[in-house]
């Protein structure tokens, strides 16, 4: 997996939408100066396949299932094919990452009860309960004991911005929010280009 990060700023100040921010950082790459991530062959990459994902994202104020496309790119040295999975994108989830943290915002800051917050989202309680836990890991293990401790959520979910990102990524090498490899992924709900309903 090949997960590009080009925008530094706190993710709560981009004015881009989630599906403009994917498509920017899946042009943003230069595909032949690419680092294999296996063999850290240098310029190796080249375009081998795609497929199609679900990106759920927030839209005036509601959840929108688009399908977007993900490019796969092969290493001439070593074989090996990664996909390029920019920085929106939760792996091995179709909701994009902010739309996860602003619900888990909205949890931290009780702006809802569990039910309504769960409503609007179109998400189940479980599925926000498995965010939180995930969120919380992930937080500690970036932060350490102590920090963790003194930091609260909505201070960290504040401060989140696309270095934060990347140094995860590159020192625990799986994204924020990424879950365990073998765990199913999230479904959205809805079509693609429609609001989401309640699952």
């Amino acid at each position: 997996m090949i997960r590009p990060f080009t925008v530094f700023c706190k993710l709560n100040q981009i004015s881009l939408s989630d599906r403009q921010w994917f498509e920017q950082e899946a042009e943003s790459l230069s595909h032949t100066d690419g680092i294999c991530p296996v063999c850290h062959a240098k310029a190796c990459l080249s375009p081998f396949a795609s497929y199609k994902r679900y990106l759920v994202e927030w839209k005036k104020d509601f959840p929108v299932t688009y399908e977007v496309t993900v490019q796969r790119y092969q290493c001439s040295s070593c074989g090996h094919t990664h996909a390029l999975l920019p920085s929106p994108l939760v792996p091995y989830s179709s909701y994009s990452l902010r739309f996860i943290l602003l619900v888990l915002r909205d949890y931290f800051l009780h702006r809802a009860c569990v039910q309504k917050i769960c409503e609007h989202a179109g998400i189940s309680v479980s599925t926000l309960y498995r965010w939180k836990a995930l969120f919380l890991a992930h937080k500690s293990l970036w932060l350490g004991t102590l920090e963790n401790l003194e930091a609260s959520a909505e201070a960290f979910l504040d401060g989140m911005d696309g270095t934060l990102l990347q140094g995860f990524c590159r020192k625990f090498l799986f994204s924020f929010l990424q879950r365990l490899r073998g765990a199913s992924p999230d479904p959205p709900s809805g079509t693609p280009g429609q609001s989401s309903g309640s699952t």
